[in-house]
């Protein structure tokens, strides 16, 4: 069927509205059956992002009246079909596009609040994980879970809770996705609406496919991203079509793995595509300007875009709609549904679970049911098991019972074994390869024990083996082990004047007390069988350093708190950290016997606090104070001692302090204390830039502690940017110590 045929029946179709009319007019009567009004349907390409503009369009089919008795879509299409067959209103959906943090969505970034107490101490990120099943190492089917897009999804589906078949909700629907197995596309006409929605809008290799009834779902843009045909199929007389599809993708947009997926889905789909726009009896195509799939975060520009299409098809809009009503009276009778903020729930009953799991998982939402819970309340839980590591594809629907509503919660465990490694390189450690093995559930139950063993292969390399089990909700006990090997230097005004290596094997028994994601309580004992080696042989020697390797305990309590937003450019909260140490007992390894040297005790008390504020929406502010001390007549150790110096946020042993304007490690001292001040300007999508200030004093002499000569003072200037391999990090600095300033270069996350 060709453009010239449409038009020939839709010009068929005003001429009948005018003869019925004059029949009106002159009041003779005509049979029900001829004057019956044809049926309307709406088909919605699928388009990423660029599909914000179909809201305008559809706002624009509701102004002009046009009743619409079946809608259907693909991928994004088939969200905002979906969203129109529930009764939400265009005005009410571009409120929800406007209320996303569109990052976090796609690319299933966890708000920091809502990570393990852990994670937000290390701040480690890998760069790939490799599950391992069954003794085999596979890759994974997609970049990110989709766990955001998934509560969005079961929110916003939430008032069709309890339909099944889609042709019970208010707008007549239905949405395509692929079967992968069978390479064809795949109509969902009943289900659960969300998860139907969230399949067909799962694009390959950034989503994770979809199971719904034994069949693996990906984006219906693989194989039919505008669905007339299916329209037509079902018998609808009248056919608006809006198609997102470029005419020519530029080659500067094929620049990166979604620009070249994206060009890959349209050529997939191109002959239903073709055969879509010939059959469509409106066709409306929004000049979308050169937006990507991608480019939700100029929702607004694409709305606009949208409304342009709406202004120029709108004539015809309202002509369509004013011979429909002449052919036969008819009143639009669609609900208008707003967003529900809470639901009351009398049980959580998890699906698909081994029982040790569904008692944990329900243990999250709580201990007293019923319970009003808030879907933001509901929503940071689900995202909050994601975070731990133990859960994948979690999503969930209600059922409605006599006294509330039945949450039921979806998902499955994750593979108990796992594969990862992440890169990192500074000028304090240089250049390293982290490989990380992991066993989540060691002993399969509800108090799951974690074995993680760390290799990292570097210039300064490290083995570190942890064993860690729950006891209860908020009780851990556990221990750690581990091999590391550090160069430092020793400087004077950016000079050498001695390098060391520390090597230290210790075992570090523990147990903490989480509280909440925020804090952790943890008190342990520490034996440590280390050396301080000199690497320049003088004859002159500054320091009394021991060659041989000696063995040290001592007993350690040490809180945690922190709730900042983001790991490198914090708008917001603080991060406190307060340790304390008794250092109790030495011993000398002398030809394989161990004597006791008779150290007296020696405390030493460290503390970091940190509180940043938003200033703007672009500029963010961070103060601080830092200080440790030693108490007690004993001498410390020189690897316990503090080691100041040095910008890397990385810290194999927790008495190293970054100082801004000291080399790494300007300074070796038992006492330190100072201010710090950071100010950053987030001035153009992932590019920061940092100005720093740290100030005070440290000496290795207590009554010499605050004199004048104690005094350092350090400022720097950093360039910044958030990429896919962590943080990238220019700065440059100096301070009163250092005649000349001092550069440092940092690639990707810690660890």
């Amino acid at each position: 069927m060709n453009r010239e045929f449409l038009n020939i029946k839709f010009f068929v179709l005003m001429l009948l509205v005018g003869v019925f009319s004059i029949y009106d007019v002159r009041g003779q009567a005509v049979d029900d059956s001829i004057r019956h009004r044809p049926t309307v349907g709406v088909v919605l390409c699928g388009g990423g992002a660029k599909g914000f503009s179909h809201i305008r369009i559809l706002k624009a089919i509701d102004e002009a009246g046009v009743p619409v008795d079946c809608i259907g879509g693909t991928s994004i299409g088939a969200i905002i079909g979906a969203l129109y067959a529930v009764g939400y209103d265009p005005d009410e959906m571009e409120k929800i596009v406007r209320a996303q943090n569109w990052d976090e969505i796609m690319y299933d970034k966890v708000p920091k609040t809502l990570l393990p107490v852990e994670n937000k101490m290390y701040d480690r990120h890998y760069l790939a994980t490799f599950p391992i099943s069954d003794g085999k190492i596979k890759v994974k089917p997609s970049l990110v879970d989709g766990v955001c897009v998934n509560q969005l999804m079961s929110r916003l589906m939430l008032p069709a809770c309890g339909v099944d078949d889609f042709n019970d909700l208010p707008v007549q629907f239905f949405c395509v996705a692929t079967d992968v197995e069978h390479a064809r596309q795949y109509e969902m006409t009943r289900g659960n609406l969300a998860r139907s929605v969230r399949a067909s809008m799962s694009i390959p290799f950034l989503f994770k496919p979809v199971t719904i009834d034994d069949r693996v779902l990906i984006d219906g843009g693989m194989v039919n991203n505008f669905p007339v045909r299916n329209m037509q199929e079902r018998g609808v007389d009248i056919i608006i079509g809006i198609d997102l599809e470029d005419d020519v993708i530029p080659a500067s947009q094929i620049d990166n793995s979604l620009g070249l997926l994206e060009g890959m889905m349209q050529l997939a789909s191109l002959d239903e595509s073709n055969y879509a726009r010939t059959n469509c009896d409106i066709y409306i195509k929004p000049n979308l300007h050169g937006r990507t799939m991608m480019s939700f975060n100029d929702f607004d520009s694409i709305f606009y875009f949208g409304e342009e299409a709406a202004q120029l098809f709108y004539p015809k809009l309202k002509s369509l709609a004013d011979s429909l009503y002449a052919i036969e009276p008819y009143e639009i009778k669609r609900p208008h549904v707003k967003q529900i903020e809470k639901i009351n729930v009398v049980d959580i009953d998890v699906q698909d679970m081994e029982e040790n799991h569904k008692t944990g998982i329900k243990r999250e939402f709580g201990k007293k049911f019923p319970m009003e819970m808030s879907l933001d309340y509901i929503q940071d839980v689900i995202v909050k098991l994601h975070a731990s590591g133990y859960y994948e594809d979690l999503w969930y629907e209600t059922e409605e019972t006599q006294d509330g509503v039945l949450l039921k919660i979806h998902g499955k465990e994750c593979d108990d074994k796992s594969l990862a490694f992440c890169i990192h390189y500074d000028n304090n450690y240089g250049i390293g390869t982290l490989v990380n093995f992991n066993v989540k559930n060691l002993w399969k139950s509800m108090n799951r024990t974690t074995l993680n063993l760390d290799a990292n292969i570097a210039e300064n390399p490290y083995v570190r083996l942890s064993l860690n089990r729950r006891y209860g909700r908020y009780f851990r006990y556990g221990a750690d082990v581990s091999v590391v090997s550090l160069n430092i230097k020793n400087y004077n005004d950016s000079k050498i004047l001695n390098s060391y290596n520390i090597q230290s094997n210790s075992l570090n028994i523990y147990s903490q007390i989480v509280p909440s994601l925020t804090q952790q309580i943890r008190i342990g004992a520490v034996v440590d069988y280390v050396r301080m080696f000199d690497n320049i042989e003088t004859t002159h020697r500054t320091l009394d350093i021991e060659k041989d390797y000696s063995f040290y305990s001592y007993l350690y309590l040490h809180y945690f708190y922190g709730n900042e937003d983001a790991p490198n450019f914090a708008r917001r909260g603080w991060r406190i950290s307060l340790l304390g140490k008794c250092l109790f007992f030495e011993g000398k390894n002398e030809n394989g016997t161990l004597s006791n040297v008779g150290s007296q005790m020696v405390y030493t008390f460290q503390e970091n606090i940190e509180k940043s504020f938003k200033i703007g929406s672009k500029n963010s502010l961070k103060l601080g104070v830092q200080s440790g001390m030693k108490v007690g007549e004993a001498s410390v150790p020189r690897f316990y001692q503090y080691l100041v110096g040095g910008q890397s946020r990385m810290k194999y042993f927790n008495n190293i302090i970054s100082f801004t304007g000291l080399n790494f490690v300007d300074k070796i001292v038992d006492y330190v204390a100072f201010g710090k001040m950071a100010w950053q300007w987030n001035f153009y999508k992932i590019f920061y830039t940092t100005v720093n200030c740290d100030f005070g004093y440290m000496n290795s002499d207590y009554d010499l502690w605050f004199d004048s000569g104690s005094f350092v003072m350090g400022c720097g200037l950093s360039f910044g940017a958030d990429t896919v391999v962590g943080p990238v990090i220019v700065s440059l600095m100096g301070s009163n110590q250092n005649s000349s300033l001092i550069g440092f270069i940092n690639v990707g996350y810690w660890f």
